[in-house]
């Protein structure tokens, strides 16, 4: 079982993954819809949390891409992209922050649980 933290700020695809990764059997550790609310909670869940996963558009100016820099300077925590971000400057610059996977929202239950799956590998 893992602790999970989503980072979505469309209430439904936030919805959709708690349903997913419940059922799977594991634990939704906290949610945010933005780069502060995220920051805010994983700097007093870090040791909580053994993953992340986050859309790359949020509420506010920061990016799921800022979220992903912060996490590798600061709490080491592996993460996933789940995005519809189709430009790909944005989707290489994302790529660069080495995620564990990047997820074409909506992600396919499957191929989801896939990635997360990858963790404990």
């Amino acid at each position: 079982m893992l602790n999970i933290y989503i980072v979505e700020d469309e209430p439904l695809i936030s919805a959709s993954l708690k349903h997913i990764i419940l059922n799977a059997g594991h634990k939704i550790i906290g949610a945010a819809a933005s780069y502060e609310d995220a920051v805010h909670d994983l700097k007093h869940k870090d040791n909580e949390v053994h993953l992340v996963i986050t859309d790359i558009l949020l509420e506010g100016t920061e990016t799921g891409i800022d979220l992903a820099n912060y996490i590798n300077a600061n709490l080491k925590i592996p993460f996933i992209y789940q995005s519809s971000v189709s430009d790909p400057e944005i989707i290489n610059q994302a790529l660069k922050t080495g995620p564990l996977a990047y997820l074409v929202k909506p992600a396919n239950k499957m191929v989801l649980l896939n990635a997360i799956a990858t963790l404990g590998k």
